[in-house]
């Protein structure tokens, strides 16, 4: 059964993906993959050029999302460290009106909710245009693995709880693995997700929510890693010998259907559900 990316960042998330909407299209077919989602952070601004492409790799369903950024603190009037927290959220649309309402979340962030950069939606905001769009929890800095790794579990199952209610079969926990291969680059983003991704699939047994697994790809091929980090590098002013700044794992890359089964052999349905998100995309 293959399995199909649904947390894919394109040059599009502006100084932190570097993937090309072409080589995505062009690798994921190559690889016998049915589908491609685009989920860039807090804009949709390649998705003309994504479709563009779509039209090109007809057996490679394009998915149309967005990786938002949800605040608990909505008033941007407010400048202190409260109202600068926020959580990763991935929204995919499952149709036209999906999309719309895809791009009116996304739009009142960047119109109202724009805060230190980060065009913030208010969970208001995200159940008032939730219809026809597919929701999952994204990665380490979404509001459940946060909840986990803070200790706050009755957090994590309030969290939970109102996604459910919002998004009802249409919500789903995400996890991802990332060890580093890099000799020397730190493993605590390793560490955080044998932390928490143990504990989301039981709060999914609990909660009666399916998992997906996903990759949170920022680059297209393994071998593009090095040059991915002089991108983060441009992000966040650094030289690249700084020894105290931030590093990806470079393992963000589009793996193949075996290496994230690889990933997680005890859960396939983690990859099989992809499928089932797949097969919710009206195209």
């Amino acid at each position: 059964m293959p399995f199909v990316h649904l947390h894919v960042h394109t040059q599009y998330s502006i100084l932190d993906g570097q993937s090309s909407i072409e080589n995505l299209f062009n690798r994921a077919e190559e690889m016998g993959m049915p589908g491609l989602a685009i989920t860039d952070h807090g804009n949709m601004y390649g998705i003309k050029e994504f479709y563009k492409f779509a039209k090109k790799h007809p057996s490679v369903k394009p998915i149309v999302g967005c990786e938002i950024y949800v605040s608990q603190h909505y008033d941007h009037k407010l400048k202190d460290n409260a109202h600068r927290k926020y959580y990763h959220l991935i929204l995919l649309a499952k149709n036209y009106n999906g999309y719309k309402n895809l791009m009116k979340i996304v739009s009142t962030g960047h119109i109202e909710g724009m805060y230190y950069g980060k065009p913030r939606v208010s969970h208001e905001v995200v159940e008032k245009y939730h219809e026809d769009l597919v929701c999952s929890s994204a990665c380490m800095a979404g509001e459940i693995a946060r909840c986990i790794l803070d200790g706050d579990m009755d957090g994590a199952d309030r969290a939970i709880e109102w996604h459910k209610r919002v998004f009802g079969d249409d919500y789903y926990l995400e996890v991802m693995y990332h060890k580093t291969e890099v000799p020397g680059l730190s493993l605590d983003v390793w560490e955080g997700q044998r932390q928490y991704v143990p504990v989301v699939f039981e709060l999914a047994r609990k909660h009666g929510v399916k998992v997906i697994a996903t990759n949170d790809v920022h680059f297209v091929d393994k071998e593009d890693g090095p040059a991915h980090d002089r991108l983060i590098c441009l992000n966040t002013g650094k030289f690249i010998d700084d020894e105290d700044r931030l590093h990806y794992t470079q393992q963000e890359y589009l793996k193949s259907e075996e290496e994230m089964r690889a990933l997680f052999p005890d859960h396939p349905e983690a990859i099989d559900n992809t499928l089932e998100v797949l097969d919710k995309i009206e195209t």
